[in-house]
């Protein structure tokens, strides 16, 4: 049995390391949790067509915000260094998509969401770049309703309790740590009374694990503003995964998806490349 925010040091860590970052409407930072985020692109072909990567969940007292850790850092870098990261972001295309290693860490950060709970108040804000723009979206802050059960596990030395729930198309399971007080987890889970330190969905598309809890020096919650100086385009909910779905499911779509290592490049038959779907399914297709 651990106390309260017993830190589990991991490295890479980012606590801290925004400072100069365009941030706005901010406010103190009591936690932040670094997850594994897993995705099965194919559930035909486990073993090779998923990726991992290093996510964390920034808690402040009001608000939190979820987003990827390679993906905050090549944020900062193209707002910090705009030169520097074009030139990494051209090498990066110069790689052979045999070279990518499923087996360990994405560094490009190809998990592109940021996800803002109770920003703004009552809501929860998503942004994301794709398709060549960026989006954002705002709605009602919709909570799952748990299940929770006495099943138990122990996770990074916490007592945890399984709890279900019926949830945006899909049946998740996540275990939370009663000792740790905050109603918040990995994507948009949350409402439990207890952290959420590892979830799934019923096909185990989606995984999330946590890896290690940080509660002293770190930086603000807040809303990220890297791209806004250049334009993002607000439309609703269903609109904005309607048109992440036309688009990946894109022969342009899925070459850039196999160029960031998944799945093989399109041929010149210009054939679509079927994209798995979000951790949500309920919101029109076919728009």
């Amino acid at each position: 049995m651990k106390g309260f925010f017993f830190l589990v040091f991991l490295s890479g860590a980012v606590a801290g390391a925004e400072a100069d970052i365009w941030v706005r409407d901010t406010e103190p930072a009591i936690l932040e949790v670094h997850y594994i985020r897993t995705e099965v692109t194919d559930t035909t072909k486990r073993a090779t067509n998923y990726f991992k990567e290093e996510t964390m969940l920034r808690v402040g007292k009001g608000k939190s915000c979820y987003c990827s850790v390679p993906r905050f850092n090549r944020d900062s870098l193209m707002y910090n260094n705009p030169s520097l990261y074009w030139q990494m972001e051209a090498a990066s295309f110069k790689k052979d998509p045999k070279e990518h290693d499923r087996t360990t860490l994405e560094r490009s950060g190809r998990y592109g969401s940021f996800i803002y709970k109770n920003y703004p108040e009552g809501k929860v804000t998503e942004t994301a770049y794709f398709d060549m723009e960026d989006w954002r979206y705002e709605e009602n802050w919709e909570k799952p309703v748990w299940e929770i059960s006495d099943e138990s596990k122990e996770i990074l030395g916490y007592q945890c309790f399984k709890a279900t729930a019926d949830y945006r198309g899909r049946r998740w399971t996540a275990w939370f740590a009663p000792e740790i007080p905050i109603q918040d987890g990995p994507w948009k889970l949350c409402g439990l009374p207890g952290l959420i330190l590892e979830a799934g969905d019923n096909f185990d598309m989606y995984h999330f694990i946590a890896t290690g809890l940080w509660q002293n020096g770190l930086a603000d919650v807040g809303f990220l503003c890297y791209r806004e100086k250049r334009g993002v385009t607000e439309v609703t909910r269903d609109k904005f995964f309607n048109r992440w779905w036309r688009y990946a499911n894109s022969n342009f779509g899925a070459r850039m998806a196999a160029l960031h290592g998944k799945g093989p490049i399109p041929g010149s038959n210009k054939k679509k490349v079927p994209h798995n779907d979000k951790e949500e399914t309920n919101y029109p297709h076919n728009l």
